[in-house]
């Protein structure tokens, strides 16, 4: 029987149904016994318990300016800022365990771990966040100086951070190691993430589903999305009735507009369906109705280091892959075989292999049994899970020593 440990995640840049605080931490470690709470900023107000039994509270972001660089300097500046609230709501909870994401709560991540409980910190550092701002903002030239300058800073000041923390964890190797030069071998892991819907995997015939191609996740033009939809302009010439969708939240908000505008000019309204971003636990029926998934980011420095979570959920539901030719997405398409990797700056190259997936089936069933297998095996969110309370026991059994000491 495990003893009933409080731990509240915090968070200020993800949702409160987030895949991997909510779905994959929060209700499962509920479910094995651990009392849970939620607290993370947004745009509104809300408290309550969730139908899957987390208590959340929700804190609505102040916005100091319509300008989004001065708002980002005063909000930082501003004595009642969201992170002091944030402080002193996650206080009165009183946790044995506060485990944030995002990199700005670092801010009060020192004063969490100094609360009269001596509680137990785990930082879920799950961007390269410096290469961030480097590789995905767009600016002059003397802005790129600027950029540059405070990127250093944004890297010094969260491995600085961390050395307060009782574990940092990554979602990937690179952003560990990292951590790992400046904190130690032992105070840095990568916990990947690694799916927890195989189970929604519905086996059916290539006949039944409705779709050729899917894209799911954030969609940018730096994540591939016009790319895409040159290279189904010219798979069409070959296959007339190809059918691509993308899923998700498009950014800026200007962008489905954009790709909109492609389809349209380009009468590829029968062949492109754009959906918005759907709920995590709808996405499993869309992965069941397609063919092949696409993930063809454009080499940004940050898109080389990332770690994207629909390469293991399109091989859960044993889509065969079409990806990017660097980092982790080609390291995992050819270390498993599950799928081809292009040129992602060529929609000639994306075609190809698009055209190829449909009309080999042999290739196809390959990389699909491949993809499928390989979760099974290897890619389950069970094993991190595991790994996770494992990292969560030790680190509680170490404080409990000390706290028994000090008396």
């Amino acid at each position: 029987m495990i003893k009933k440990i409080k731990i509240c995640f915090l968070a200020d840049k993800h949702d409160l149904f987030d895949d991997r605080i909510y779905w994959k931490m929060a209700i499962p470690l509920k479910e094995k016994g651990y009392d849970v709470y939620y607290i993370l900023i947004k745009d509104e107000i809300k408290k309550g318990i969730t139908k899957e039994g987390i208590k959340y509270e929700i804190l609505k972001v102040k916005t100091f300016s319509k300008n989004r660089y001065l708002n980002f300097i005063l909000k930082n500046l501003n004595p009642t800022n969201n992170y002091r609230t944030l402080l002193k709501k996650a206080a009165k909870i009183n946790a044995d365990v506060y485990h944030f994401h995002d990199l700005w709560i670092n801010r009060i991540g020192k004063k969490l771990k100094n609360l009269k409980q001596k509680p137990v910190v785990f930082y879920d550092a799950r961007e390269p966040y410096a290469e961030d701002y480097t590789s995905l903002i767009k600016t002059s030239k003397i802005g790129e100086i600027g950029i540059r300058v405070f990127s250093w800073w944004v890297d010094s000041w969260e491995k600085e951070k961390a050395k307060n923390y009782d574990l940092v964890i990554a979602n990937e190797n690179i952003v560990r190691d990292n951590f790992r030069r400046k904190l130690g071998k032992d105070k840095a892991v990568s916990i990947f993430n690694f799916t927890d819907v195989y189970k929604d995997y519905n086996k059916s015939s290539l006949a039944e589903k409705r779709y050729d191609f899917i894209y799911c996740g954030g969609i940018t033009e730096s994540r591939g999305a016009m790319k895409m939809l040159e290279a189904t302009k010219i798979a069409k010439k070959t296959i007339p009735k190809i059918k691509v969708i993308y899923v998700g939240r498009y950014t800026p908000d200007t962008l489905k507009l954009k790709l909109q505008k492609f389809i349209d000019d380009n009468d590829l309204k029968n062949n492109i369906e754009l959906f918005p971003f759907v709920k995590y636990a709808e996405v499993s029926d869309f992965y069941n109705k397609s063919k092949v998934g696409l993930i063809t980011w454009l080499p940004a420095k940050a898109l080389t280091i990332k770690m994207p979570i629909k390469v293991f959920e399109y091989m859960a539901f044993a889509l065969p892959i079409i990806g990017s030719n660097f980092g982790h997405i080609k390291e995992y398409i050819e270390k498993d075989n599950c799928g081809i990797t292009v040129d992602p700056n060529n929609p000639e190259n994306i075609s190809n292999a698009m055209i190829t997936l449909l009309t080999d089936i042999e290739k196809y069933d390959l990389y699909s049994n491949n993809g499928r297998k390989a979760t099974l095996e290897k890619y389950k969110w069970d094993f991190e899970l595991d790994r996770l309370i494992g990292f969560y026991t030790k680190v509680l059994n170490e404080r409990e020593k000390n706290i028994k000491n000090v008396k």
